[in-house]
Parts: structure tokens; sequence; C-alpha cells
């Protein structure tokens, strides 16, 4: 029988079924109230590298997390054969949003594991001004919430093997809960730059998946991560950067100034391609074509529709182009969205190892896009459009 979390187990975790209808208060009384949670709160506070702005936000406690530092011949994540899938059994924070599929269901929860918490350290007895813990000049309380989509409640189920209906409701999901986040911390949240500029505040939603062992999916069970905090990504103040600099929004650029040759899949909406600034190969960007829309809740239904059949399109590719170059398939997928960004999505599969000089800012990219673009386009060709 597939593994999958039955309704029975559902309903015994079942708090909400649409994270709107929830109130700022009691989204922050159900984290706080997750004994769970309490055992993994993370240490609330930022630092800033001042050479490139960089954010780091600590978790000590992460690294008690049970599938973590497992000896070396632990079933690794990423695959069918994980032993006990937490998820499929139940053992798990409660459930916020359920949505039905075709198969089973799409669900949110509150992350078990949190970078976030909804409370400042100082609140939480952990201030570092108060300890004196990390001093710097730069550090400062970092708060907010993290939440885990699963994609299905089926465990070998995921963007790459579903229904195009199923998509299409698991991304509306993602956009109800980005536009419930987004909405409360405008009224509510205290933002970075508030912080430090005293301008309006605002909250920062990242919204991210990662496959793989080898580049942080620690479950196997499909799932997207969404977080939302006072601080903001050094990504944010990039694209604002960039817009001040060149004059346009950098999808509205990347439409214009990527070459044709480097074009995967065109939905109408969006397009998929390969930045033709690939640092790794077969890295793949998916850009909706309206460069005004900034977050996910704001695309129309065939926005929407473009954008799951991009997911699909890419992914599916990824997974089939890893083993034939002899790689544990493992990929991340970045949403940027938000202030100074048109909304895009980059699908980057851990195709090449990091090393010394891309630490330094200096990357080897051992592919080229146009070898990459033609191998894609190839496998995507051969998937039905959506």
């Amino acid at each position: 029988m597939e593994k999958q979390l039955s309704p029975q187990a559902l309903k015994k975790l079942l708090q909400s079924t649409d994270v709107a209808s929830l109130s700022d208060t009691q989204l922050q009384q159900l984290f706080t109230s997750e004994d769970g949670i309490k055992e993994y709160i993370p240490d609330g506070i930022c630092q800033i590298d001042p050479r490139t702005g960089d954010r780091i936000v600590f978790n000590s406690s992460r690294a008690r997390r049970p599938h973590d530092n497992q000896p070396v011949d632990w079933q690794p994540a990423g695959g069918s054969s994980e032993r006990n899938c937490v998820i499929c059994e139940g053992n798990t924070t409660g459930v916020v949003d359920v949505a039905e599929l075709s198969q089973g269901f799409t669900f949110i929860n509150k992350n078990l594991f949190p970078i976030l918490y909804p409370e400042p350290a100082s609140k939480q007895g952990t201030s570092p001004e108060a300890g004196g813990r990390f001093p710097s000049s730069q550090c400062m309380p970092a708060y907010g919430y993290h939440f885990l989509q699963w994609t299905s409640s089926l465990h070998e189920v995921d963007w790459h093997n579903m229904p195009h209906s199923d998509r299409v409701v698991v991304m509306k999901r993602l956009a109800a809960l980005e536009k419930k986040l987004i909405s409360d911390s405008r009224n509510s949240t205290k933002s970075e730059k508030q912080a430090l500029d005293n301008n309006v505040s605002t909250g920062y939603v990242s919204i991210i998946k990662n496959f793989g062992r080898l580049v942080g999916g620690s479950l196997a069970h499909g799932h997207q991560q969404i977080a939302i905090s006072n601080v903001v990504p050094r990504r944010v103040l990039d694209h604002e950067r960039f817009e001040m600099e060149h004059g346009e929004l950098f999808s509205a650029y990347m439409q214009r100034g990527n070459p044709p040759t480097l074009l995967l899949r065109d939905y109408g909406p969006a397009a998929l391609l390969v930045p033709y600034f690939m640092r790794r190969p077969y890295d793949m960007f998916l850009l909706i074509k309206d460069a005004s829309k900034r977050y996910l809740y704001e695309l129309d239904e065939s926005e929407i529709a473009a954008a799951a059949g991009g997911w699909r399109d890419a992914i599916r590719a990824i997974l089939a182009v890893m083993p034939r170059i002899g790689k544990e398939s493992a990929y991340n997928v970045i949403t940027n969205s938000g202030p100074g960004t048109g909304l895009y999505f980059e699908f980057l599969p851990y195709t090449q190892e990091t090393g010394g000089f891309e630490h330094l800012g200096l990357y080897l990219c051992q592919g080229n896009p146009e070898d990459s673009a033609r191998q894609l386009r190839g496998m995507i060709q051969t998937y039905e459009a959506d």
C-alpha cells in the first residue's frame, strides 16, 4: 500500500482548514502553544556579514533534529526508500490549511524545527542584548513564522508527477498563505528596515523548496517551505539596487536581455529559460511575464496555471538529467518576490559542488548555457504542455 497521511490522521492534527480564516493573534497562539516547537525555538538573532550584506539567522537547536547528524549508513532523504515517514504517520505539528486533490490532499502545517519564531528573542529570555552574546552593532532580533506545505498527502506524489489541476490547487494554497502572512505583517510585524531606518512596516516572505539531502532536503515527503520575517533577505536588496541602477525590474530585464536561444518553453503568461549567466549546469528561471506582479497571490488564473506548469517541467527535467550525469537527485527552488522585482522562480539542481573560487565570488561552471538549454529543451518538449 502506498504511504500517505490518512484522513483519520489528518483529523487529529487539523486546527484550521483555511489559513486565511485565522486572525494574526490566533496564528501566533497556534505556534506558541505547540509544545513540540518549544523544544526547537531558534536563537532569535540575526547578524549581517559586513562584506556582502548576507543575513545569518541562528538556530542552534536545529542541529538536534532527529534526522540530522545520522551515521553514514543512514537511509538518505530525497527518494522513496525512506524507512519511515513521520508525515505519513502523522507525527507532526497541527495543520492550519488543507485542500482536496484528485487523490489525497495538500496541507500546510507549522515547521517543528523553525528558523523563526513569532516572538522576539527578548520574550523568549534569550535576548542577545541582555545576555551579552554575539556583540555587534549590527546584531538584531529575528522573528517571524516558518511553515511547511506538503505537496500531497501521498508520499510519492510531488510537482513532477501530479495532475495539472492538482498542481494548480497546490499553487493557489501557497499563494493564500503568502497573502495571509503579508496582510498580517503590514499591520503588526516590525520590519528590519523600520528597526534600522524607521521606514514603513512590512514583513518579508521567503518561499523555497529543498529536495535531496545534499541541498537541505531532510525529509523525502515532497514539500515547500514558507517563512516570513522581520529580516529582509539580501536578494530583496539586490533586486532593489538593480532597479535603481538599471531603471527596470530584473525580471523585465531578463525577458528583454536573455538570448532567445536559451528559451525552454513559453507558457503564454510565463517563460522557462536558462539564464545567460548560468552558475551551474542546468540552472533554470521561470519568469512571470507581467513584471508588475510581485507576489504569488497577485497572479490570475492563467498565470497560476503557467507557473504550475513551469514547476512541473523544470523539476521533471532536473530529476531526469541528474542520474544521466551520475549525480544524486537534489535541487532547490527559490521564489523571488516582493519589493524591487517582478515575480520569478529559480530552479537550481545540485550538479556541481562549491569550491574555494566560488567562496571568493568567482563561479566556475562545468557547462555552458547553450548546451544546457539544448538538452533541457529536448526533454521538456517531450512533456505534454498543460
